[in-house]
Parts: C-alpha cells; sequence; structure tokens
C-alpha cells in the first residue's frame, strides 16, 4: 500500500506534534499502547523494528490507519547486512521493503548513505541518527529532513546550533528524554523529541489505553509549551500557511518556499 500523504504534509504533522511516541521492544501489548495512542489525539507514531512483532503490525497498522503517521524505527539501509541479520532478527525490513509498505519515514539509529539518503527523501521522511557537526550537516544536506542525537549529553546539540553553524540543523533528540527533561532538552535546541513506552511507562503497572493517553498528552504538551518558550516565532505561525509556516522555522530545511 503505498502512502498517498504529501510529504510536505507528513512533515508539519510530524513537526507540529513534536514529540514522537515510541513503539521499542517492551512487554507492553502493542494494541494498548496504540488504542492510548489515538486516544491522545497523536497523528504520528514511530514503530522500531527491534519490536517483535514489526513485521507484522507495520503493514497492518498501514492498512487499518491510513491516516496516520508511521514512521519505521531502528532502520538500516544495507541490504546485505539485512539479510544476514535476518537469521536471527526475522522483522528485520529493507528501507524497500518498508517503502512498499507505504510508511511515511524512516528513522535510524545510525547514518544513512548518501545515495539512500537521496533514494528517498523526495517522498519519505529521513530522520538518520549523527554523532558529529559534520555527520549532521552532511546528512542534512544530502536531503535527511531532521538529524537525531542520541543520549543525555547535549553538548552536540548546542554545538549544531550555534551561530557559526548559523543555526542550519534541524534536530531530534532521543535517548533518556524523560518528562522533566524535556525543557532542556528543547532549550538546547531539538525541535522533535522521541521518548519510548519503556521510558514512558517505567514504574506503571495496570497499563490501559487511558493511562497511556494520559502519559503521552503529557509529553507532547510538554515539548509544546518548552518549543514555543524557546521559539515563540512558531505558536505564532500555527495554522497558517505553508510558505508562512516554513519561513518561521528556525532552522534549514529542504522545501520550495514558494509553496
Amino acid at each position: 500500500m503505498k502512502s498517498t500523504k504529501r510529504l510536505l504534509d507528513v512533515y508539519r504533522t510530524v513537526y507540529e506534534q513534536g514529540f514522537l511516541p515510541i513503539f521499542v521492544r517492551d512487554d507492553f501489548d502493542t494494541q494498548v499502547l496504540l488504542e492510548g495512542c489515538l486516544e491522545a489525539g497523536v497523528r504520528v507514531i514511530e514503530y522500531t523494528l527491534r519490536r517483535q512483532d514489526a513485521h507484522v503490525m507495520i503493514p497492518k497498522l498501514r492498512q487499518q490507519y491510513p491516516d496516520l503517521c508511521i514512521l519505521a524505527g531502528s532502520t538500516l539501509d544495507d541490504d546485505g547486512m539485512i539479510h544476514q541479520l535476518r537469521r536471527r532478527n526475522p522483522v528485520l525490513l529493507t528501507l524497500a521493503e518498508l517503502d512498499a509498505i507505504g510508511v511515511d519515514g524512516f528513522v535510524s539509529m545510525l547514518g544513512y548513505r548518501e545515495e539512500s539518503i537521496r533514494r528517498y527523501a523526495g517522498r519519505r521522511l529521513l530522520i538518520p541518527a549523527a554523532n558529529t557537526l559534520n555527520d549532521a550537516y552532511f546528512q542534512v544536506g544530502a536531503g535527511a529532513h531532521f538529524a537525531k542525537f542520541v543520549g543525555s549529553d547535549l553538548a552536540l546539540v548546542k554545538y549544531c546550533r550555534m551561530q557559526p553553524t548559523h543555526g542550519f540543523c534541524p534536530i531530534m533528540v532521543t535517548g533518556g528524554a524523560s518528562l522533566d527533561r524535556i525543557e532542556e532538552i528543547v532549550a538546547a535546541g531539538a525541535v522533535l523529541v522521541g521518548s519510548g513506552f519503556d521510558l514512558m511507562l517505567r514504574g506503571e503497572t495496570n497499563i490501559t489505553p487511558h493511562k497511556v493517553a494520559t502519559v503521552v498528552r503529557a509529553y507532547c504538551a510538554a515539548v509544546q509549551a518548552a518549543r514555543n518558550k524557546t521559539w515563540p516565532a512558531l505558536a505564532r505561525v500555527a495554522g497558517a500557511d505553508d510558505k508562512t509556516w516554513l519561513a518561521a522555522l528556525p532552522h534549514f530545511h529542504p522545501f520550495d518556499t514558494d509553496c
């Protein structure tokens, strides 16, 4: 099933939600988590290939929820490596297979090759990881829509947003992004934040869709509040036309400003 969504619409949906709930490998029931996300009004999720049901659930979700933006996480762009790794992890899918399913974007803990970025950047949202300033620069320059930074150390996030880089970098931060750290993460320069349910629901018992929805709403609201504080111009263009909205973004984007 090919996605019929316009890439800019996906980009804007992801951006305006601000927070990505991430389906990682955990012991929580997939349907309970999904129902909680939908109850919270979530329009974008990241479903990782770490989750043991990913190869079944990603196509199923694409069919059942055509309006939901689904980002496939923990992806690799080396098909030969994937085919060998499937011996131990049969849920792995290639970018081409995920593209054919119709996911709306790819997220990785690694970088993507330039040829992979250029192949998919015109129709799928791309969020590869970066470990250095130059990683982020080259990945975004090749067409990636965000650079992903992992972990609690925000020094590199600040480095990528500093004045000598002209604030070029659109940043997503994951890894240890607990509710109490969101303001700090956004203030450092991240415009997107993602957290897995293993972190968000840590210590919780009797998990219900309503409990999931309550937690997800809190994370989404925290990102919105922090971002409005850091970049008040974004709040002023909520609901504006695409050209006005794009002009207010505090970093580089690959879209035609005359759209």
